[in-house]
Parts: C-alpha cells; sequence; structure tokens
C-alpha cells in the first residue's frame, strides 16, 4: 500500500499555500464531499480494517466534511480545489483527480470562513494487546484571515452573500445605455456630486462587461465572488445606483435625475445645466438638418489665410500677403530702423488708439503682462467653407477666452451682484461645486462670510458669497471690495470650506486697484486650511507693496510660459482687428478688439458653439447646444489666430509699443 502519510503532508503543504489567498466554498455539502471521497478509491485500495475501511476515520471524515469544498480564483478566472496535489502515489492520486475534477466544477457558493484554528490531527497513536500502532491523517492550520468565531461567521457570510446578489442583480438588471447616459451627465457637469460617484460607475461597468461576456453560470460567479469588496459590488443599492436603475427602467431622464437630487442635493440647489432628453435632442437635429447646418457644427481654429484683409484694422507686412483679398497696393511700407523712445508711456483711449495711432503703424509689439493671461483669446472658423448661418452674424467666425469663457472674473462678480467699481477689489473665482471661502485679515479686522462687514469700521466688504450650503454653479465667484481701503497691511486667505468634487481644481484671485488689475492662480487641488496666499501694503488707498505667498502661485510679475509665448514681455503683433461680430460693417452685440500675436498658439480644446453666439432660429434648442458645444470643441493645431482680446464692456489696459516711419513710441491703451 501506498504510504497515506505522503497524502496527508502534501496536502496540509497545498492548504497552506493557497491559504495565502482569499478561499471560497463551492455547492457541494460536507457529506456529498465524504461519500464522493469514499467511492473515489478503486477497489481493493481502501481494504478493511477491524470493522471499517482503513480511510474510514473519524478524523479524516471531519477534515473532508469541513474543507474539502474549499478552492481559490487563480488570476486568469480558474479554480483551485485543495486536492489539486501533483506527483501522488496510487492509489490518491487517483482520488485526489476525481475530487478535484468534483469540486471544480460545482458553482462557488460563499467564502471560506471557520472557527477553528486547526482542522485534522497530524497522527494519533493506538495501544491494542501489546501492539502500537501509529495513523496519519488529513490535517491543516487555518490562516487567521480565514478564522472567526462562530457568531461572527453567520453575519460575515450572510453580509457577503447579500452583496453577491446585489452585484448579480445589477450586473443583469442595470443596461449599458443608463450607464453611458449617467456617465455624459458626469462628464458634462450636469449631475450633482457626479464626479463622487464617476470613478464606482466606470468600475462597475468594466466588471459587467467580464460578468455578461462569461461563457457560463461558473465563470460569471468568479468574476462576481473576486471583485465582491469593490465598492461597485454594492453600487445598485447607492444613491447613483438607483439613477441607473431607474433610467434602465425606462424612466424619464428628467424625473430620474430629480429622483436623484433629492436624496443627494440640498433643497435650495439649482442644477446650473438643464438636461437634454431624447426627444429634445430630435428636435434640435431635425432643426439643425433643416436649416442646413450638419456641417457648420465643425469647427477648427482660424488661420490669416481664411481672413478678409477687408476685416482687418492693421497687419504687420509679414502676413498682409497671405490674407484673403490682399493687394499689394494695399501693402503698407516698408519698416524704417528707428530707435525705441524709452519715454513714459502715452495714454490714449482705444478710439484715439484705432483712429490716429494704428493706420501710420509699421509694427507693433504688445507688452503680456501676467494680469492679462484672462485676455487669450482665439478665432474660430467652419471646417466647410460653405457652412450655414450658424450665429447672429452673417459670417461663420467665433472666438473663445482662455478657458472656454466669454466674459472675466470681472464680469461675474458683476453680473452676482458684487462692487466692481471698488477702490480696492479682491476677487476668488474656481471651477466647480466646492465651497471655497475668501479671508482677509486687514485694517477691518478678520473680513469673511461670518464677518462680512469685518469688526472695526462696518464697511459692506464681503458682497458675494458663492456654493455656500451646496453647489449651486461651475462657474463661483466670491467678492471683496472696499471703498475706502485703510492703510495697513491685507493678508489674502482661501479656505477649503467643503470639498466635494476632484476635477477642475485650483483656483484664481483677481486684485484691482488703481485702475490695474493683475491675476494669481493655484492650479492644484487644496490640501490645507486656511491658505495665505497674498499680502499687500495699503498707502493712501494704493497698494504700495504686493507679496505672493505660495511657490506654486504664478501671478503678476512673475515670467511663465503660456500658449508659447512668455509672459512679462513685449511680443510682436502681426494683426488687429474686431471681433467676428463687427466684420464687414455688422454691429451685432458687444465689441472685442483682438490682438494676434506671433508664435502664438491655444493649446487647449476650446469650444467652437456658445450659445450666446446662436441666431434666433436655434435659442429654443439652447440646452442641446450647450451639450454639443462641450463634445465639439476645436482641437489644438500649429496654424490658428490667437492672441489677447478686449472688450467694450470691461475696463482694462494694455501697453503697446508702436514704430511708426519715423520714431517709436509706448503707448498705454485704455479700454
Amino acid at each position: 500500500m501506498a504510504n497515506f502519510k505522503t497524502f496527508a503532508l502534501a496536502l496540509a503543504a497545498h492548504f497552506a499555500e493557497m491559504s495565502k489567498s482569499e478561499l471560497f466554498r463551492v455547492d457541494i455539502s460536507g457529506d456529498d464531499m465524504w461519500a464522493a471521497y469514499l467511492a473515489a478509491f478503486p477497489a481493493g485500495s481502501n481494504p478493511i480494517y477491524r470493522v471499517r475501511t482503513e480511510h474510514d476515520g473519524s478524523y479524516d471524515r471531519a477534515f473532508v466534511r469541513k474543507v474539502g469544498n474549499v478552492v481559490r480564483i487563480n488570476d486568469d478566472g480558474t479554480l483551485t480545489s485543495i486536492w489539486d496535489i501533483p506527483d501522488l502515489e496510487f492509489p490518491y492520486s487517483k482520488v485526489a483527480w476525481d475530487l478535484a475534477e468534483m469540486v471544480k466544477a460545482a458553482s462557488l457558493n460563499t467564502l471560506f470562513r471557520i472557527g477553528e484554528t486547526k482542522i485534522g490531527v497530524v497522527s494519533n497513536v493506538e495501544n491494542k494487546d501489546g501492539v502500537t500502532t501509529q495513523f496519519h491523517h488529513f490535517h491543516a492550520d487555518i490562516h487567521r484571515k480565514h478564522l472567526l468565531s462562530g457568531a461572527e461567521i453567520d453575519t460575515f457570510l450572510g453580509n457577503a452573500n447579500t452583496t453577491m446578489m446585489v452585484m448579480r442583480r445589477g450586473f443583469t438588471e442595470i443596461t449599458t445605455d443608463a450607464i453611458d447616459t449617467v456617465l455624459d451627465l458626469i462628464n458634462t457637469g450636469n449631475l450633482y456630486r457626479g464626479q463622487e460617484f464617476k470613478a464606482g460607475v466606470e468600475q462597475f461597468r468594466k466588471l459587467q462587461m467580464q460578468f455578461l461576456d462569461a461563457p457560463n453560470d461558473q465563470a460569471r460567479d468568479i468574476v462576481a465572488w473576486n471583485n465582491y469588496t469593490s465598492p461597485a459590488a454594492r453600487l445598485r443599492n447607492t444613491v447613483i445606483g438607483t439613477l441607473l436603475t431607474d433610467l434602465s427602467d425606462g424612466k424619464d431622464l428628467e424625473y430620474a435625475v430629480k429622483a436623484y437630487e433629492q436624496k443627494v442635493a440640498p433643497t435650495n440647489y439649482k442644477r446650473p445645466s438643464a438636461l437634454i432628453t431624447p426627444s429634445m435632442i430630435k428636435q434640435a437635429t431635425d432643426t439643425i438638418a433643416q436649416l442646413g447646418l450638419e456641417s457648420a457644427l465643425e469647427r477648427r481654429f482660424a488661420t490669416i489665410s481664411d481672413v478678409s484683409i477687408n476685416d482687418v484694422l492693421w497687419a504687420d507686412n509679414s502676413v498682409q500677403p497671405l490674407m484673403k483679398n490682399s493687394l499689394s497696393d494695399l501693402l503698407m511700407k516698408e519698416a524704417k530702423p528707428a530707435k525705441v523712445n524709452a519715454d513714459r508711456a502715452i495714454e490714449i483711449g482705444i478710439a484715439d488708439f484705432m483712429e490716429k495711432v494704428l493706420p501710420k503703424a509699421v509694427s507693433m509689439e504688445l507688452f503680456f503682462s501676467n494680469q492679462h493671461q484672462a485676455n487669450l483669446m482665439s478665432i474660430t472658423a467652419p471646417v466647410h467653407a460653405d457652412a450655414g448661418q450658424l450665429f447672429k452674424w452673417s459670417n461663420g467666425f467665433a472666438w473663445s477666452y482662455a478657458g472656454n469663457i466669454t466674459d472675466s472674473i470681472k464680469e461675474k462678480v458683476k453680473a452676482a451682484g458684487g462692487n466692481t467699481n471698488a477702490v480696492l477689489r479682491v476677487s476668488l473665482a474656481w471651477h466647480n461645486f466646492d465651497d471655497l471661502d475668501l479671508h482677509c485679515k486687514c485694517p477691518d479686522g478678520h473680513v469673511y462670510f461670518a464677518a462680512k462687514s469685518g469688526t472695526r469700521y462696518g464697511n459692506n466688504i464681503l458682497d458675494v458669497d458663492m456654493n455656500a450650503g451646496g453647489g449651486k454653479t461651475r462657474q463661483p465667484v466670491e467678492n471683496l471690495s472696499w471703498t475706502n481701503p485703510k492703510d495697513g497691511i491685507y493678508d489674502v486667505i482661501v479656505d477649503q470650506y467643503s470639498r466635494r468634487e476632484t476635477d477642475n481644481v485650483g483656483f484664481t484671485l483677481e486684485v484691482e486697484n488703481d485702475g490695474k488689475v493683475t491675476q494669481y492662480s493655484y492650479p492644484k487641488a487644496m490640501t490645507q486650511k486656511g491658505m495665505l496666499v497674498l499680502r499687500f501694503s495699503i498707502k493712501d488707498r494704493k497698494i504700495t507693496h504686493l507679496e505672493v505667498m505660495q511657490p506654486d502661485v504664478s501671478g503678476q510679475g512673475i515670467a511663465q510660459q503660456k500658449w508659447g509665448i512668455t509672459t512679462e514681455s513685449f511680443v510682436k503683433v502681426n494683426t488687429v482687428l474686431n471681433s467676428p461680430n463687427h466684420w464687414a460693417g455688422e454691429h451685432t452685440g458687444n465689441k472685442h478688439w483682438f490682438f494676434i500675436l506671433d508664435k502664438c498658439v491655444n493649446d487647449e480644446p476650446t469650444r467652437g458653439i456658445y450659445n450666446e453666439f446662436l441666431k434666433s432660429e436655434l435659442e429654443t434648442h439652447r440646452k442641446v447646444f450647450e451639450v454639443l458645444g462641450n463634445k465639439t470643441k476645436v482641437l489644438p493645431s500649429n496654424e490658428q489666430l490667437s492672441g489677447l482680446g478686449f472688450s467694450s464692456t470691461q475696463r482694462d489696459s494694455v501697453l503697446v509699443r508702436v514704430l511708426d516711419s519715423t520714431t517709436t513710441k509706448n503707448y498705454k491703451i485704455n479700454y
């Protein structure tokens, strides 16, 4: 007979190795395992010992019944049983083979947890009639990760089995269309707190695909049990899972999202962007088709060859031959060498500059200060030359400022009711649902949301406070304004009061005083409470010294690379022109003046369509175009018309250096 001791020791070593991983039970009872074990011995290989067969001992029976149905899930999705032991002697090789095949063919049932530190015994000794006999048995040590008390086992396995039931129902009941819809809502910013759930929904979709693609029930069980600790396992029973289930059941999008928002949003929450339904999309696409505007939705960056010289206010000699309708008799004279006049810049209004200075200019440079980073802009154009009229004006050109906005921080503050005409203004802007708070420790005391007027003079200082009590907008601002700032030190602090999202992090501070606007940007997620960002001094109502207090804050006085050009330096101007809504004698909406800069290349995906630009026939479909504008962004390209833009609705100034036929002069253009 073969040595049973070898079989028992090999099984114990194999079980110890398996126990380094999570272990599971298959759906075979202990009694059935024991019966299969006895039946697996070939005839004559399990002889009678006294009154029972040799391998019918109570220790071995207890072992097989308690752990004989245990398996491990391998990295490749297959199973390994405790009986998968190579190189055994006959008959144990056949016994192990038969049991392994039976166990691995069964369905996974639950996790393996047990209340005993050891199962079986290594051996026991019998003394009978003066003869000592040693018997070897199955045995195993239980790893602590699989060990629980008797009372804990039922609770633990009950929770695990409930999780499995929830996961399987979610995989089979939630549709891929519902998942795609929810991810679209999250990505377009149309779902309150959506970013918190995005990773879980994406993980659920990945596991669901593996589950549904599995070839049989056992393979699906393996996918599920292998991921039962994933947050995606119980996704169906979460608030986002309820939304997915409602959409999968065919409920209306507005109804389903409203039900979701009632669970997670504050009572005063108002969604920043309206949802669009399939019927709204159909109506919009039908209108677009009827107007022949499908091709107009495809946008790109405009190039110099797109622009007619008749629509240009001024152009450098080097770019004029590249324009449409350019004639040699319209070209300006060659520039003559001249010394730069270092005298103080001449202050001039934009209208006088355009009328009196620009026509005589031979070449021009613009001083690109850090405060003008928000003025960076690009002109966009339709991909197809024969595209229909999409906008309120007759040409197909449009524009977009840095950050895909059409107005400045100052305009946002003004729209929110903040004082933008104060002697001193400090504004905070950010781009998600977080609740950031603007503080200032100054001669008026500690000014913040709980002490908006300070403690000393009673001035109304903090006049805009957004996203408090729940995210309401992705373009929030806060504003501090002093009508009569006192002399002294001002510490500007930004506090992360409530973090709700992980995308579009960072913030920008805008400081305005004595007609000068500067911006300071922090591009990272805040990791500290009460970040001291700026410190400046006020003397006679003017800032006399300003210091940036954080190493990662960029702003005024710190040279940076942006869109291929360097701040705090002069940059060559290629072209000056109005915004497209004022080309060819049109006067539609606010006017902008654009200085197209040499080698200025917008490296960010840029919106080519804004609802503010749409012609009247399309205004009823603004909700759909809000999404279309986000989905049809212009991709970066080397050839484009980008530079600095200045709006007729905003006070601003810029320094330019102009060479005419004889002299070079510096001008400070005021808007």
